[in-house]
């Protein structure tokens, strides 16, 4: 074999192998710029506490919208048997039972305080054991004591227990500024909805359903207690509600439960 066609031989080789890498690559920029698979715009509402005669009578009022919501849950082994066997109901009829610490401790504060191996061992895996023991595998947490409650170092390690984790966001954002839409990460924010929160408005919050709508979003929105006439702080009123279940089914907005979330 001359030399000419020695080098014939290595060009082409080369030449196949830059081949190769140049598939291989271009195969891998497209998996990581694809854009993420469209889901059908919906909405997310939650509630956090233990209020559950309430938020059981609320299911009635509701349930004719089709309507599913998240129920965070705190001071778990204060709940007396009438009030678990709502839960239970609650879970049966679609709606999702989660954890919102054991004793309501502000995560950031104990921890900084107590270390977070002791917030773990005092506030989540007590309350994940004794909600699993009645039938209640908790997916999602939410964190007492809203914003300024955590941070990246807390979020990490509790999404080792954790499938998603929600925190809370505030104030009258443009539509498209607003941090309450769920964006494919773990840790998500909702908006609240109570009366006593200045942004309470529900043109706003059927502003940003149109937005999720428009732009095939899920919003994410939470409250406390359900009561007919809001009177105090962490209420959220039936009517308000009504109008917002009302809405989404009227846009054709789904209703999601945060566990849903993850596995959608």
């Amino acid at each position: 074999m001359n030399k000419q066609s020695l080098g014939v031989i290595v060009l082409l080789f080369f030449s196949a192998l830059l081949g190769l890498f140049i598939e291989n690559n271009q195969g891998q920029l497209i998996h990581k710029t694809a854009p993420e698979k469209k889901y059908k715009p919906g909405i997310v509402l939650t509630f956090d506490d233990n209020y559950i005669d309430d938020w059981y009578n609320a299911d009635k009022t509701l349930h004719p919208y089709g309507w599913k919501a998240t129920f965070f849950i705190c001071k778990y082994a204060w709940l007396t048997q009438n009030e678990k066997k709502e839960l239970h109901a609650l879970q049966a009829h679609g709606h999702d039972i989660a954890g919102h610490g054991y004793n309501h401790e502000n995560a950031l504060k104990y921890a900084a305080r107590y270390g977070l191996n002791k917030y773990i061992h005092d506030e989540i895996i007590p309350l994940k054991a004794a909600m699993n023991k009645d039938g209640f595998n908790i997916n999602s947490f939410a964190y007492p004591d809203g914003a300024g409650a955590h941070d990246a170092n807390l979020d990490n390690n509790l999404l080792k227990y954790f499938n998603i984790i929600r925190g809370t966001t505030y104030g009258k954002l443009p539509a498209d500024a607003q941090y309450s839409y769920y964006n494919g990460e773990r840790v998500i924010y909702g908006l609240g909805i109570d009366t006593d929160y200045r942004q309470f408005d529900l043109e706003y919050y059927k502003a940003l359903m149109d937005y999720a709508k428009e732009h095939n979003k899920i919003v994410i929105f939470y409250g406390h207690k359900t009561v007919n006439n809001a009177t105090g702080k962490l209420e959220t009123p039936l009517e308000a509600l009504q109008q917002i279940c009302e809405y989404a089914v009227n846009n054709n907005l789904k209703f999601y439960t945060v566990d849903e979330l993850r596995y959608r």
